[in-house]
């Protein structure tokens, strides 16, 4: 055989055989995707690598992906990144605007996140979380802060001797005209006449007598109600009910709140206060929130709401980045990525490595030629040599 041939016939089976050989090597990641076995005996590199130590393989990348790619600390210093923090005030503000603009009710709104009736359940835990806490509240301000054993005074701002005189005079005019539009009122003027006549029927004796025949009722109504009512417009008794009125609030400023309350209601007040608590009316306030716009409750807050982005998205991620370690270690990070390759199927996992890396396989594989081509010169020029 010619030398020339010699090394042209060694080159290529030389290339040949590199090139096969890394190209199977590449594909024994992969395949057999499963053991084969021939009778009883188990067929070495069976199944492929990948297949063979997935469990290993998952277990590692849940390990690198926890403590070197998704770290607490990287995610930290992601979301507290000056251009993270812009994103997110510019997020905000176009919900703010859009909020602003929209003219859905807030029972719309709710429904785009819940189904009718989970939403009915969600009022419903709604109204007994706010009596839950309207009364632990209570039970916070009457028992551990001691409201009820603390003076009206003490509780009621600017309490002092020139506002109780003015509430006094505002009390004492608004008793006096109900007093007056009582005595001017058609059941006013019926209990005057009755009155009138109580008085003579009480009289008795001669007297009594003669006013029963020659007393006019109704005349002498009618000529009494305007004097009457002068007297209640007069600056005297306005005087006098207001000092009436100023002396008990001396004296109920002085008397803690829970017997206040005890004295109006006849009931004790913790009791009292309980059941009002129980009693409010929250479903119905619900069900009336539910219809306003949600256009209606962000407009008066919008300028306001706007100037404070900076803050609020600023607050948002530093709550945000607080709790990141926490999230990460409710959510274990290793064993969620492991658990995730493990389902992976094998097939896709391959269609994705070559799709990623085919050109480096392939690369791979002619590399092989290569070096294999390059092996099978300087054996075929080492054996011309040798003769």
């Amino acid at each position: 055989m010619a030398d020339w041939l010699y090394i042209l016939v060694s080159v290529s089976v030389a290339a040949f055989v590199g090139g096969v050989t890394n190209h199977f090597a590449i594909k024994m990641l992969f395949h057999p995707r499963n053991p084969v076995y021939i009778g009883k005996f188990h067929v070495p590199f069976t199944p492929g690598l990948i297949p063979k130590r997935r469990e290993d393989i998952a277990e590692s990348l849940g390990t690198v992906v926890a403590d070197y790619l998704v770290t607490t600390e990287g995610i930290q210093e992601l979301v507290t990144r000056p251009a993270f923090k812009k994103q997110a005030e510019q997020y905000l503000e176009n919900l703010l605007v859009r909020l602003g603009e929209s003219e859905m009710t807030l029972k719309e709104a709710a429904l785009m996140v819940w189904e009718p009736q989970r939403w009915e359940e969600v009022k419903l835990r709604l109204a007994d979380t706010g009596r839950s806490v309207a009364d632990r509240g209570l039970s916070l301000l009457w028992n551990d802060l001691g409201y009820g054993d603390r003076s009206l005074k003490d509780l009621v701002p600017g309490w002092n001797e020139e506002n109780r005189m003015r509430w006094s005079g505002v009390a004492a005019e608004a008793v006096l005209r109900a007093v007056e539009e009582e005595l001017l009122s058609a059941e006013g003027q019926r209990m005057l006449t009755k009155m009138v006549g109580d008085m003579a029927d009480k009289a008795g004796g001669f007297l009594g007598t003669m006013a029963a025949i020659f007393m006019d009722e109704d005349k002498l109504v009618r000529k009494l109600t305007p004097t009457l009512v002068r007297a209640l417009q007069s600056e005297e008794a306005k005087r006098k009910i207001t000092n009436a009125i100023q002396g008990r609030m001396e004296v109920f400023g002085e008397k803690p709140v829970t017997e206040l309350i005890g004295l109006v209601t006849g009931v004790p007040a913790p009791e009292w206060l309980s059941d009002k608590m129980n009693k409010l009316p929250l479903e119905q306030w619900i069900g009336a929130a539910e219809r306003l716009r949600v256009s209606s409750l962000v407009d008066p807050w919008k300028a306001r709401a706007t100037g404070a982005l900076p803050a609020i998205s600023e607050r948002i991620i530093s709550i945000v980045s607080k709790g990141i370690p926490m999230v990460m270690k409710a959510i274990q990070l290793p064993k969620l990525v492991q658990e995730q390759v493990q389902k992976f199927p094998v097939e896709r996992l391959e269609e994705v490595i070559l799709s990623v890396s085919g050109k480096e396989f392939r690369a791979i594989t002619w590399l092989g030629v290569l070096l294999g081509g390059i092996i099978g010169l300087f054996q075929s020029l080492l054996m011309l040599w040798m003769g």
